[in-house]
């Protein structure tokens, strides 16, 4: 959910109700919020306002963009509903008859919560007729009704169907599906994939290796739904007996869903969506006794562990492990640091420090920047051991003969950043695999700590500011997507409360005192 329900909910000074929901391009080319006008009438305004936020909660469920936006189409519906308008048109927009038929179909599909009508009915009736009547000779034609993942849905027929099997396969619709994977996620400035669309390669992959390749004529609603159920049901990792985890299944049960509705938009094969898509079911269902794990052992380190964990560290070690406590860092946020990036001893300007309602003095420094994966702008007031981390790590850059690639703080000792993705195109392990050296190291000083990765330092600083704030301000903190739900939000990124995160910060660097002795009781020993 990307807002709260108002307890106090006022009008502006016209007396007209309204809400700042979702994402948009703002005409400077900066992302920014957009401003519903839902009427003067309290009662009507929330009927619309729960209605808006119905709407953005699946367009969330959808998008694959970080953070979810607005289209076209989704906000011209959201216009209609902040007027009143019960059920949404869906413009033709030059479309020929069944491709828009087709269109305001797959719409109703990915938009329950709507109720969509064609504003062009003459249109729509005629390609939705000329659709069905395409469906009917489709299914005619084939009457081996094996589905994708094996499952016979009527033995006796399959048994006695001698005719061949013609038309395009479903490993060749997915092996298409990935070559497009290869053009929409390339980064041209790398010339590459980015690590999301390899994720989704890797994903497809799998569905290649477990369902059969059966005709695309023959994977009707059944087939569709039977593919679902067979990642519903979490079926055993390759070589094992164990199922596979439940974020797994989610995740390839999207990717089925995707790869579908590409299907659908694809002009190279002839396969339409089935009526009833939209109403799959698609829930995976929890593991009671791993919930029952999880209430017994949360994934953060203790105070003593930090400790530990500080007290035995490299310089190096101790910028990652010091980034990860201050700013929620996690590996990608580290290799991916710029030196344009970090202000040390800069206080904001007057006008700043008021909107923050923080004062700020050249004694503070901060690492400001965009969090690469949300898009979302974050502000960390930093340590003042993390500043010290930092500055070493500055030296230790200037030493280097690589020193001017890229601007990143960190570099290998071959100069490359530790956010490069390796030869085989996967993600860069390095930063996780030195804190897995230096976790093993205090094991074997006796010194036990938690078996948790690095990525639980940034579970472990979000769960701190927390205790020390609130959700919100973990959530402002951690850079989340999620725009902030304060009354007060403004379009921009700056106008997040920061200021309470400080205040956070400097709480939670209170309470890690002891962490950071820790540090200086190792360095004098040494």
């Amino acid at each position: 959910m990307s807002t709260r329900t108002r307890r106090r909910w006022k009008p502006d000074q016209t007396g007209v109700y309204f809400r700042q929901l979702g994402w948009r391009v703002s005409k400077s080319g900066r992302l920014a919020q957009h401003k519903f006008r839902l009427g003067k009438d309290r009662n009507e305004a929330q009927r619309r306002d729960r209605k808006l936020r119905q709407l953005w909660e699946g367009i969330e469920a959808l998008s694959s963009d970080q953070p979810p936006r607005w289209d076209a189409f989704t906000l011209d519906a959201a216009r209609q509903i902040a007027k009143g308008n019960d059920r949404v048109a869906v413009s033709r927009n030059g479309q020929e008859a069944e491709e828009y038929a087709a269109y305001v179909h797959r719409l109703q599909i990915d938009f329950p919560m709507l109720s969509l009508y064609a504003s062009d009915e003459a249109a729509y009736l005629t390609g939705a007729q000329v659709l069905r009547i395409r469906t009917e000779l489709v299914q005619d034609s084939y009457a081996d009704k094996t589905v994708a993942s094996g499952t016979v849905v009527n033995p006796s027929v399959a048994a006695s169907t001698s005719s061949p099997k013609r038309g395009p396969r479903l490993h060749a619709a997915f092996r298409s599906y990935i070559e497009w994977i290869r053009e929409e996620y390339r980064q041209e400035s790398e010339g590459d994939l980015s690590a999301y669309g390899r994720t989704k390669i890797r994903q497809v992959e799998t569905m290649i290796d477990r369902h059969k390749n059966v005709p695309l004529a023959s994977i009707d609603q059944e087939a569709v739904e039977a593919m679902v159920r067979y990642w519903r049901l979490r079926p055993a990792k390759k070589g094992t007996n164990r199922p596979i985890a439940r974020k797994t299944a989610q995740n390839l049960i999207g990717e089925v869903k995707r790869f579908f509705r590409w299907l659908q938009r694809s002009k190279a094969y002839a396969w339409q969506e089935p009526i009833d898509f939209g109403c799959i079911k698609a829930t995976v269902g929890r593991d009671v006794a791993q919930q029952q794990r999880k209430l017994a052992q949360v994934d953060t380190f203790s105070l003593d562990e930090l400790t530990r964990l500080n007290h035995h560290a490299s310089p190096l070690e101790r910028v990652f492990l010091l980034l990860g406590l201050n700013c929620g860092f996690g590996a990608a946020e580290i290799g991916s640091l710029l030196v344009s990036e970090l202000f040390f001893r800069q206080a904001h300007d007057p006008h700043h420090q008021e909107m923050l309602h923080y004062r700020t003095t050249d004694d503070d420094s901060f690492i400001k920047r965009v969090r690469r994966k949300s898009g979302v702008y974050g502000e960390h007031l930093l340590f003042a051991p993390t500043v010290q981390a930092l500055e070493w790590a500055l030296r230790r850059r200037a030493e280097s003969e690589h020193s001017d690639r890229d601007g990143h703080v960190l570099l290998t000792k071959s100069g490359a950043p530790y956010d490069q993705p390796t030869q085989g195109g996967n993600r860069n392990q390095l930063i996780p695999n030195r804190f897995a050296d230096l976790r093993r190291r205090v094991a074997k000083e006796g010194e036990p700590v938690a078996n948790l990765s690095f990525g639980k330092l940034r579970k472990t600083a979000g769960d701190l500011v927390r205790r020390f704030s609130d959700g919100e301000i973990a959530g402002v903190f951690l850079c989340h997507g999620s725009p902030v739900v304060t009354d007060n939000l403004a379009d921009v990124y700056t106008n997040r409360p920061f200021g309470k995160v400080f205040r956070a910060i400097r709480e939670v660097e209170a309470y890690l005192a002891p962490v950071f002795a820790a540090a200086d009781t190792a360095n004098s020993q040494s």
